[in-house]
Formats: structure tokens, C-alpha cells, sequence
């Protein structure tokens, strides 16, 4: 199916494998045993009968990673090619009814002014999702997962699958965290369904940077709603030492991640010239023209 590649280099972590190539293109087939094999086959074939009834926006979606795509929903699955067929088509009817494909970064830019969210770096190839509870500022729930969503997505669009990468990692800096700002119970939940039935086998980590003694009760709980595969992926983080630790295992150096959670780079979230970009590429593939120098510093400095 893939071409084998000569030479490879895998780099380890607790929770996921991702093999590099050098000159050839990953094999995503080369590790599965012929059980695996065939009932990926099967799979593929059932999608192939299912295809012609979607819209063109889930076709496009699927054609796009048809292949690594049919493997993360059967490892979600253990590789039950029934369980593995219905979350997928599960995914299939919230992306027509959600269609994150049309989620417009102009009308998020009050949602993402204060730098709670966005992506930036990667992890030894996977995108970065940085996230700060404390820069909250709306309580606009339905704006806050349009955010989350846009940002996976946007994460996704941003790793060479040709590589392997298609993980994500979350950065989650709890400096300043509080009950006050803590997201409510059902916006957590809904994050944990999105990611388990919409996006299975995205997430590769999530660094909680400095968690306070007072995210205990949160953390209890949520806790019984995060999935044991999902939980052995959350590492907990404290000290200078557990960062420099996480960063040189996780990151190809600290000159990754930003000096605000301890790492070495300068970048720090400034929403004129970040959002800037956003509004720019989200535009683009959205296949919209630009908008006027006027129009953008309206956007950019929206209140709400």
C-alpha cells in the first residue's frame, strides 16, 4: 500500500510514536499486522459505498487524508471495524451540520483577542495549541468552542502528514487560574466529546504548565469523563525542572516553546498582528477576497 521507506528515525514518547522519513514518504501501513491490514481494507470500501451520498465539503474533507484518517478512527476503535465505521460517520454529520469549514475568523477575533487560544510551535513536528484560562473573556459558549474547533483545525492544516505528524499537543498555562475563570462543566465535557468522537486520535499531549492546588477540584471532576487512553496524555507539569524536562523530551529545544511557560523563545500573542494572519489565510481558504486595510482594523478591534 505505502512504500516502504530505507531509512527511518522514530522518536518516543509515553503516549505516541511518530516515525520520520528520510527521502521517502511515511508509510502509515508499515507497522500494521495483516489483521489490521485487511480490516482496513474493509473500511476503505465501506467508506467508498458511503461516499456518494455526502456533500462535496465531507468528501473534500475525506479525499484530503482518506488514508490516516480510516487508521486514527480504527485504532480509536481497537480496531472494531463497526464501532470504528459508526464514530466516523458520526464525525461526518456534526462536519455537515457544524461546518467548521465555514468558520469565519473575523467574526472570532473578540473571542481571541486576549491570546487564550491559538497555535504556535510544534512538538517534535506536532502542532502547538496554546491555551491560558485565565485570559478569558467572554462567556459566550458557543464563541469559545467555535474557537477551539477553528484551532484544531487550523493546527491540523499547519503538520506535514507526509511526515507522520497529524497530533496535536495542548500547552494549558495556568498562571493566574481560578474557579472564576475556570470554564464551566459543560464546556469541558463538550471539548472531551469533540475531540474523542470528532477528532479521535488528534490529540498527542496535553501539558497542564503549573496547574494551582485549587484545579484539583476540577480536575476530580472532569476526570471521570476522560477516556483512560485520553488521560495517559495528560502530563502534569511543575518547576522550572519538570518544564525543562517535559520541553527537552517533548520539543526539539526550549528555543520552542514560549519564555511565558518557561521555554526560550520570545513570541509572545499580539491579536493585531497574529489575528492579522488569521483573517488572512482563513480567507483565503475560504476562497473569499481579501478585505479592506479599513474593514481589517474594524475586525481586529471588535468588543464583542
Amino acid at each position: 500500500m505505502g512504500k516502504k521507506s530505507k531509512k527511518t528515525s522514530t522518536t518516543t514518547t509515553p503516549t505516541t510514536t511518530t516515525t520520520t522519513t528520510e527521502g521517502n514518504v511515511f508509510d502509515p501501513f508499515e507497522k500494521l499486522d495483516d489483521s489490521q491490514l485487511d480490516v482496513f481494507k474493509q473500511f476503505k470500501d465501506r467508506l467508498a459505498k458511503l461516499e456518494p451520498e455526502l456533500d462535496e465539503p465531507e468528501r473534500k474533507w475525506i479525499e484530503n487524508d482518506r488514508d490516516m484518517m480510516i487508521l486514527r478512527y480504527l485504532r480509536a476503535r481497537d480496531y472494531e471495524i463497526d464501532a470504528a465505521f459508526e464514530l466516523l460517520k458520526g464525525t461526518i454529520q456534526w462536519r455537515k451540520t457544524y461546518k467548521p469549514y465555514e468558520t469565519s475568523a473575523e467574526a472570532l477575533s473578540y473571542e481571541a483577542c486576549t491570546g487564550k487560544q491559538y497555535v504556535y510551535g510544534k512538538s517534535n513536528g506536532r502542532s502547538v495549541i496554546y491555551m491560558r484560562p485565565a485570559r478569558e473573556n467572554t462567556k459566550n459558549h458557543e464563541n469559545q468552542i467555535r474557537l477551539l474547533v477553528y484551532n484544531i483545525e487550523r493546527a491540523i492544516s499547519l503538520m506535514d502528514k507526509s511526515q507522520g505528524h497529524e497530533q496535536i499537543c495542548l500547552l494549558i498555562d495556568f498562571q493566574g487560574y481560578s474557579l472564576l475563570n475556570a470554564p464551566p462543566m459543560s464546556v469541558s465535557k463538550l471539548t472531551l466529546e469533540i475531540l474523542g468522537n470528532h477528532y479521535p486520535e488528534r490529540l498527542g499531549n496535553a501539558f497542564l504548565i503549573d496547574p494551582p492546588f485549587i484545579f484539583n477540584i476540577f480536575w476530580g471532576a472532569i476526570s471521570p469523563f476522560v477516556n483512560k487512553v485520553t488521560a495517559k496524555k495528560v502530563v502534569f507539569v511543575s518547576g522550572e525542572k519538570g518544564k525543562q524536562k517535559i520541553y527537552n523530551s517533548y520539543f526539539t529545544s526550549a528555543a520552542e516553546v514560549e519564555k511565558s511557560v518557561g521555554g526560550e523563545s520570545e513570541h509572545e500573542y499580539h491579536h493585531p498582528h497574529f489575528w492579522r494572519k488569521e483573517v488572512e489565510m482563513n480567507r483565503i481558504e475560504r476562497g473569499l477576497d481579501p478585505i479592506s486595510e479599513e474593514e481589517m482594523e474594524r475586525v481586529l478591534n471588535l468588543k464583542e
